[in-house]
């Protein structure tokens, strides 16, 4: 199937690029999803997901240099690895982690706290999920990978001061939702 998404590219350079990424970096990629799926066919089904989502994003991948693209290709690969083990039951969701701490002997007044916890979290959750899928993919490698805002910037082809208004904008919203909901 990939093969057949890369040959229906229309634009020659294009092609040739997700041909090199594919070619450079699979047994990179290969390696990272095999060290967290296990399995190689699993493996190889997320290396194929990244491949064909990445065709979509032609756009981002062409101004990036090599280490800001490595760093990217790895981040999706874990990304999606982490949603398949999600799927298949392999990864604790957050909404099972109330029911495990649940089993959790405790007083009352920490499990009071605790669900008061959770609830920030689901609404911290929501509000992620209301931003667009840009802002939302800026805010994830700032704070979750640990990108520069630099490195960020390569990725989406905009500035630094540019990256840090998306950035910006993007916390402000997810702010205003948690006042909206009263959590700030």
């Amino acid at each position: 199937m990939l093969a057949m998404a890369i040959a229906a590219i229309e634009n020659e350079g294009d092609r040739a690029l997700v041909e090199a990424l594919y070619t450079d970096y699979y047994a990179l990629m290969l390696r990272k999803a095999q060290s967290m799926v296990r399995e190689r066919q699993a493996a190889e089904d997320v290396v194929e997901t990244v491949m064909l989502r990445l065709i979509e994003r032609i756009d981002l991948l062409r101004g990036c240099n090599r280490s800001s693209l490595r760093s990217y290709l790895v981040t999706c690969v874990r990304n999606e690895a982490i949603d398949r083990m999600r799927r298949a039951g392999r990864v604790q969701a957050l909404d099972d982690a109330g029911e495990t701490l649940s089993r959790i002997p405790d007083d009352a007044p920490r499990a009071e706290l605790r669900l008061i916890r959770e609830e920030q979290i689901q609404a911290v959750v929501r509000a992620l999920e209301a931003l667009g899928e840009r802002e939302r993919l800026a805010l994830r490698m700032k704070y979750y990978d640990g990108m520069t805002d630099a490195a960020i910037a390569r990725l989406f082809g905009m500035s630094r001061s540019g990256i840090r208004k998306l950035i910006d904008r993007a916390r402000q919203q997810v702010g205003a939702r948690l006042r909206k909901e009263e959590w700030l």
